[in-house]
């Protein structure tokens, strides 16, 4: 199977399937510690609640928790059958996807997205996609992880691959496991580390935003972003926004030191529409 019919297999089960492609079963007090960092991120990032648009919002709680923090929310995924969170007058949830948004141009003040522009076939479209649906002097969330990651990549090394696991599945890949980008196993995750370096650094020296793309693990369930078509990493999203009309006013989590985003396993960008 090639990678496109990989990646399309891919969407289809995202669009027929919950349990085993998405976060389900939550309660209010799961959703607040699962995203937490995102609500803290679109918070601090706009001062002013105004209409916003949470793209990829999953079984619906991200958008659920945006709502109670005072926004007008509109969420959007690929399964309507997959939203589980309560109702809210200020909330209304839609099926769709984010490479042909079904709404108008300039039709939000915040449009924001978490964990979820990684599992995208082509993260450019979806960028150009919520920017065209951002209203001038909007503001642009992009929560997602950082899949270059030197700390993640460090930490692969000296402990993810020890874990809870067989000695022989240390070094040796058996067929059940699944394919995440930092490697599973001991030779995997070495390997990782100096391909992040020179992509890393390739990107840091290209003028334009290069994109690069993976071959997804298409077996459910998926987790640690097995399932993953884009090498998500900040440096992307720095090159691209303003050759697409932003401006970038952060990178990285609020209250971190600007370098620590190539280390750091989270990417945190917000970027303001000009006008």
């Amino acid at each position: 199977m090639s990678d496109l019919e990989q990646v399309s297999v891919l969407q289809k089960l995202y669009s027929q399937l919950n349990e085993s492609v998405r976060a389900t079963g939550l309660n209010q007090e799961i959703a607040v510690e699962i995203y937490a960092k995102y609500i803290e991120f679109v918070t601090q990032s706009v001062s002013t609640p105004g209409r916003l648009l949470d793209v990829g919002c999953g079984s619906g709680w991200s958008s659920y928790l945006l709502s109670q923090a005072g926004y007008q929310v509109v969420g959007i995924d690929l399964n309507a059958a997959g939203f589980e969170c309560p109702s809210d007058d200020n909330l209304t949830l839609v099926e769709g996807s984010a490479m042909n948004l079904p709404f108008e141009d300039a039709s939000f003040d915040i449009i924001a997205t978490h964990q979820a522009i990684e599992h995208i076939p082509n993260p450019q479209q979806a960028i150009m996609e919520m920017i065209r649906v951002l209203k001038p002097g909007g503001t642009l969330c992009i929560v997602a992880p950082n899949l270059l990651s030197l700390g993640h990549s460090f930490r692969g090394i000296t402990k993810y691959v020890w874990q809870n696991r067989p000695v022989k599945n240390i070094f040796w890949r058996s067929p059940d496991m699944p394919k995440h980008p930092g490697g599973n196993t001991l030779p995997e995750a070495l390997v990782s580390l100096p391909k992040n370096v020179f992509l890393i650094i390739s990107k840091l020296l290209a003028q334009k935003a290069t994109f690069t793309m993976r071959k997804p693990d298409i077996k459910p369930p998926f987790h640690s972003d097995n399932d993953a078509c884009y090498v998500c990493n900040p440096i992307d999203f720095v090159k691209f926004l303003p050759t697409q009309n932003c401006e970038i006013i952060q990178n990285g989590f609020y209250a971190r030191p600007q370098f620590t985003t190539l280390i750091a396993s989270g990417t945190f960008i917000a970027a303001r529409k000009l006008k």
